[in-house]
C-alpha cells in the first residue's frame, strides 16, 4: 500500500481537515465572545499559538494510534482484518460536515451583523448615532464619574506633580471598566484649582458622580483622603483616609479605584482588577516626571512657537521612560516633537529652534516612539491608533484605508492623532465624526475633538452645521481652527460679510487672520484680493510651502500648485504635508497626482481613492 493510501486509510487527512476547520471556528467564537467576557487582548494570540503548535502532534497521533471497539490502541497492535477505520472515517466525515455547517452559519450571522453596524448603514439611518450630541447638549451617562485633581496639601517641590500623577493613575484604572464612563484627563484637569460647586462641574462634564481628594507628603509619610460624591444632591457615597508610606502609593490608588467602582455598583472580577492594575505605572518618580512633561507639553500647545517647550517636555518624558519603560503614554507624547520637526522641514518652514542635529535625529526617534507604543499598548484602542500612526507617518500605506476604519471604529476614548487627514478627504468623514464624538463623550472639554468634529462636518458638506458647531465650541476655547471652521462654514453658505468679520475680529495673531481672509476671498472668486492678502501673509509669517500650495490651488494657479506639490513630494515626510494641504484646502485635489510620484506610489494599494472629495466649489479653481 502506498504512503498516500495508508494516510487515507488511517484517517490522517480527515483528522487534519477536522482540526483546521474546528480551529478556525474556535478562533471566530473567541473573537466574538472575547470582548463580551472581557478577555485580555493576548488570549486570542495564545489560543492561535496553541492550535498551530498542536496541528502536527494531532496528525502524528492519528498515524500512530487507532480507535477500536476496545478503545484507543497503537496502530501496530491492531489486526487489519478487525480494523474499523472505515467506520471511523465516515463518522469523521459527518463531524466535518456539521462543523462546516456551523462555520457557514457563523459567517452568515457575522456578515449580517457587520452590515447592520457598518458606517454605511449608520449613515443611511434617519437619526444620528446616539454617541453624537448636538453642540451644547449635555448627555449624562447612568454610571459616570470624573476624578478631579487631588489637592496637594504640602509644599514639597514635587508634591503638586505627585498629586496629579496619583489622580491620573486612578483615572487610568477606572477607565479600564467598560461599564463605567470616566472623564478623561484633559477635561478633569480643566477644573484644577477652580473653586466651582460639584454640581456645576458635573453638569459641564455630563457625569453623575465626582471623586475628589487631597494628598499630604512629609518625607516618606503619606496621607491621602478621597471621597465619592453624588453630584445631584452632594451625598457622599464613600470616603476614606489612608496613612501610608510613599512606597504604598500604588496599593492606595488601586484601593481607591476599586472602592469607587464598587460604590457605583460596577461589576468587578479578577480579570477586571488585573486590567486596572496593569493600566498605570508602578514607579513614583516616573509618574512625577511624566506629569512635569505633560505640564510643559500643554503649555507648548498654547504657544505659536512650540519647539523649545516640547524639547523641555521630552527631557521629562525620557526620564519617565528610563524609570518605567512600559509607560506607553510617555512614548505617545514624546513623538510629538519629532512630528513637528519632520513636518516643518517637509513644509519648507524656517524655525530657528530646530537644529541640524534635530533634523537628523527626529525620523529615527519618531519611528522608535511609535514602535514602542505598539509594543507596550495596553488595549486595542492604543494598539490600533499606534499602528495607524506608524503606517501613515512612515509612508507604509498598504491597506491604510482599512487601517483608518479600524482606528476610527475601535471602541475607546482616544482617536488616532492623524486620522482626520484621511477621514475627511477620502470619504470617511462620517466614521471620523463618530470617532471624535466618542472622544468628546469621554473628554468633553478636549479641544482636539471639538476641532475635528467641526472639520468632519465641513468635509461632509454640512457648512451650516459646521459653523454652529464651531460657534458653540468657541464659547469654551478660542482655538484658531475653530475660528477657521466658523468663518469657512459661513463663507460656504454665502455669508461672506459675517465670515470676514470673524476672520478680522477673532484672531490674536495677524498672520492667522490674513490667511483666513485669503481663503474667504478665494471662496468669493476674488483673485486680486486673495493674492494681495497672501502676499501680506508670507511677508509677515515667512515661507511655508504647504500654505502656499493651499492658496495656489484655491485661486486656480494650476501650474504653481503642481510646482509646489512636486517640491514637497521630493522631501522626506512630504506625504504628510501633502495630506495637510488636501485637508486644509477643502477644494478636492489641490495638485495633479502626476506631479507627486512618491505620493502617487504610496496611494497604490492604500485603499484611498484619488481624487479626494470636493465638498465645495472654488470659482477660480477649474480642476
Amino acid at each position: 500500500m502506498s504512503l498516500f493510501e495508508e494516510l487515507k486509510r488511517r484517517n490522517v487527512f480527515r483528522i487534519g481537515i477536522a482540526y483546521l476547520v474546528g480551529s478556525w471556528l474556535l478562533l471566530q467564537i473567541v473573537d466574538v465572545v472575547g470582548p463580551i467576557l472581557n478577555f485580555p487582548d493576548e488570549v486570542a494570540r495564545y489560543i492561535l499559538f496553541l492550535l498551530v503548535a498542536g496541528f502536527l502532534p494531532a496528525l502524528i497521533l492519528a498515524w500512530v494510534f487507532e480507535l477500536t471497539p476496545d478503545g484507543v490502541k497503537l496502530e501496530s497492535e491492531v489486526d487489519r482484518r478487525s480494523s474499523i477505520t472505515g467506520r471511523t472515517g465516515r463518522k469523521l466525515d459527518r463531524a466535518i460536515i456539521v462543523v462546516l455547517v456551523c462555520a457557514v452559519g457563523f459567517l452568515l450571522f457575522d456578515k449580517l451583523n457587520q452590515e447592520e453596524h457598518s458606517p454605511a448603514a449608520q449613515t443611511a439611518a434617519d437619526e444620528p448615532p446616539p454617541m453624537i450630541k448636538e453642540p451644547g447638549q449635555t448627555i449624562v451617562a447612568e454610571k459616570s464619574v470624573v476624578v478631579l485633581p487631588f489637592v496637594a496639601m504640602s509644599n514639597g517641590p514635587d508634591d503638586d506633580y505627585f498629586s496629579d500623577g496619583l489622580t491620573e493613575e486612578i483615572i487610568n484604572a477606572l477607565a479600564q471598566l467598560p461599564d463605567l464612563l470616566v472623564t478623561a484627563r484633559t477635561s478633569a484637569f480643566h477644573f484644577k484649582g477652580a473653586n466651582l460647586p460639584i454640581d456645576t462641574i458635573a453638569q459641564q462634564l455630563g457625569v453623575e458622580h465626582v471623586v475628589e481628594g487631597s494628598v499630604r507628603r512629609a518625607g516618606d509619610q503619606l496621607r491621602i483622603t478621597a471621597q465619592l460624591i453624588r453630584a445631584s444632591d452632594g451625598f457622599h457615597l464613600w470616603s476614606q483616609s489612608y496613612d501610608r508610606h510613599t512606597q504604598d502609593t500604588f496599593a492606595v490608588q488601586s484601593d481607591i479605584a476599586e472602592k469607587v467602582a464598587s460604590a457605583l455598583n460596577v461589576f468587578l472580577d479578577d480579570s477586571m482588577r488585573e486590567r486596572m492594575q496593569r493600566a498605570g505605572t508602578r514607579n513614583v518618580e516616573a509618574f512625577i516626571s511624566f506629569q512635569k512633561g505633560m505640564g510643559l507639553y500643554e503649555r507648548a500647545h498654547q504657544e505659536p512657537s512650540q519647539i523649545s517647550l516640547l524639547k523641555q517636555a521630552n527631557i521629562e518624558f525620557e526620564n519617565a521612560i528610563a524609570m518605567s519603560p512600559e509607560m506607553v503614554e510617555a512614548y505617545h507624547y514624546h513623538s510629538d516633537l519629532s512630528s513637528h520637526i519632520v513636518i516643518s522641514q517637509a513644509a519648507g518652514e524656517l524655525d530657528g529652534n530646530i537644529t541640524k542635529a534635530d533634523l537628523e535625529r527626529a525620523p529615527g526617534e519618531l519611528t522608535t516612539d511609535y514602535e514602542q507604543t505598539i509594543r507596550y499598548a495596553k488595549n486595542a484602542n492604543q494598539l490600533r491608533n499606534a499602528e495607524f500612526g506608524l503606517a501613515l507617518l512612515t509612508g507604509q500605506w498598504q491597506g491604510l484605508g482599512a487601517l483608518t476604519d479600524l482606528s476610527l471604529m475601535t471602541k475607546g476614548c482616544e482617536t488616532a492623532l492623524w486620522a482626520h487627514l484621511v477621514g475627511g478627504p477620502f470619504g470617511k468623514a462620517q466614521i471620523a465624526l463618530e470617532g471624535f464624538a466618542r472622544m468628546q463623550q469621554c473628554d468633553p472639554l478636549r479641544v482636539r475633538s471639538m476641532v475635528h468634529m467641526t472639520g468632519a462636518l465641513l468635509w461632509m458638506g454640512q457648512a451650516k452645521e459646521a459653523a454652529e458647531s464651531a460657534e458653540q465650541y468657541l464659547r469654551i476655547t478660542s482655538h484658531p481652527w475653530l475660528v477657521k471652521g466658523l468663518a469657512l462654514g459661513l463663507a460656504f453658505q454665502g455669508q461672506t460679510e459675517k465670515a470676514t468679520q470673524v476672520a478680522n475680529n477673532r484672531f490674536r495673531i495677524e498672520s492667522e487672520s490674513l490667511s483666513l481672509m485669503a481663503l474667504i476671498a478665494a471662496v468669493q472668486g476674488d483673485n486680486e484680493l486673495a493674492s494681495g492678502l497672501v502676499t501680506e501673509y508670507f511677508a509677515l509669517n515667512g515661507p511655508n510651502d504647504r500654505d502656499a500650495l493651499i492658496f495656489a490651488a484655491a485661486v486656480g494657479k494650476h501650474n504653481e500648485a503642481n510646482r509646489l506639490a512636486a517640491m514637497i513630494d521630493a522631501r522626506p515626510f512630504g506625504h504628510i504635508v501633502l495630506l495637510q494641504a488636501i485637508y486644509g484646502c477643502l477644494c478636492g485635489a489641490p495638485f495633479d497626482l502626476e506631479s507627486t510620484p512618491r505620493f502617487a506610489e504610496m496611494l497604490v494599494g492604500s485603499g484611498l481613492a484619488w481624487p479626494p472629495l470636493k465638498p465645495y466649489e472654488f470659482p477660480l479653481k477649474n480642476w
